[in-house]
């Protein structure tokens, strides 16, 4: 079985900071695991508890340990893609908005 074991406590604070601060969900729930983990908790459990495959509890642990904090954040790139961009919308929707306002 794999624990993730003798965190210090500030790895431990600042853990606990972005579970309960971190606007992405993803990250709350590997910071959380990895807390969990600590604490003892098995593999199985952990993974029921956030309803994902084992495996993805593994490559949770194996990131957390080759990056640290930087391992629970996500990946840039990942996640939705904004559908408005400043550079080529703010225009248009400025002037939509004029448009559609009501006098």
């Amino acid at each position: 079985m794999r624990y993730i074991k003798n965190l210090t406590d500030e790895i431990k604070s600042e853990l606990a900071r972005i579970e309960k601060e971190e606007s992405r969900y993803k990250s709350r729930y590997r910071a959380k695991a990895i807390l969990l983990s600590n604490e003892g908790k098995k593999v199985e459990e952990i993974a029921n508890i956030f309803k994902c495959n084992i495996r993805t509890i593994y490559r949770w642990y194996d990131r957390f340990e080759k990056e640290k904090i930087d391992g629970i954040y996500e990946l840039k790139g990942r996640g939705r893609k904004p559908k408005l961009t400043i550079e080529n919308d703010e225009k248009r929707v400025k002037e939509y908005i004029k448009k559609t306002q009501h006098k």
